[in-house]
């Protein structure tokens, strides 16, 4: 056995080892304690994942048995509703006849859908309940991704929907969170919501964060982003 095959093997090992412990690594302190470079702890991380021994997620991985900590749809519809109506129609104000738009399923982006103007565009969503409110207005296309459907969350995951998604190209893309702030960026409670709100960012021209105030200084589990990909902030803080 060659030396780089032993010394990948000792360092997915710890990995293994730490992600079993906590839960989560970060690539950036996995490459400062085990002395590599940050490339090097995103090959293993990515072999790992591939033998679906942990999950990639951003700025590093989190245990393969992750629990789903996330909220679901029908307890967040109910949150803040007076505070996310008032923020709605700044986000249509950027919505234009002809352009293609992703909307997550958040219960911020339902909202929007249903603000929405029955103008000829294109709608580009995970979400039944985006699905359902929209197909009522003649003049919007609406394109699904397909998918893991997950009742809890009313949507579409997995693999099929990110992969469908990163083949597509977005004039813009409504997102919503479970916290953010200027300095450590967007955060999301599970794996699910991350992968799809990662993916609208990587294919969208424009990317518009909808959170209110109760969102503000607040960390989660999962950091979508940093706050610099967000093109516009739409929030009551």
């Amino acid at each position: 056995m060659s030396s780089l095959l032993m010394q990948a093997l000792t360092r997915a090992g710890h990995i293994l080892k730490v992600i079993g412990k906590v839960g989560r690594v970060s690539v950036n302190d996995l490459a400062e304690e085990l002395n590599v470079s940050v490339e090097t702890i995103r090959r293993d991380l990515k072999i790992l994942d591939n033998k679906g021994e942990v999950v990639r997620v951003h700025g590093g991985a989190i245990c393969k048995q992750y629990r789903d900590e996330g909220t679901s749809f029908n307890n967040r519809a109910n949150n803040n509703v007076i505070d996310k109506k008032h923020l709605v129609d700044k986000v249509i104000s950027n919505i234009y006849e002809g352009s293609v738009i992703g909307l997550d399923a958040s219960s911020s982006s339902w909202l929007v859908a249903q603000s929405m103007p029955d103008i000829r565009c294109t709608v580009v969503t995970n979400s039944i309940n985006n699905i359902s409110v929209l197909c009522g207005k003649k003049n919007i296309s609406i394109i699904s991704l397909g998918g893991h459907f997950s009742e809890k969350y009313k949507a579409f995951y997995g693999m099929i929907a990110k992969n469908t998604l990163s083949e597509m190209a977005l004039d813009l893309c409504v997102i919503s969170c479970d916290g953010f702030d200027e300095l450590n960026g967007v955060w999301d409670s599970n794996e699910y919501n991350y992968d799809i709100k990662r993916t609208f960012i990587e294919v969208s021209e424009k990317v518009i964060l909808l959170a209110d105030k109760s969102k503000y200084k607040k960390k989660s589990l999962l950091k979508i982003c940093n706050f610099d990909e967000i093109d516009i902030l739409i929030s009551n803080i």
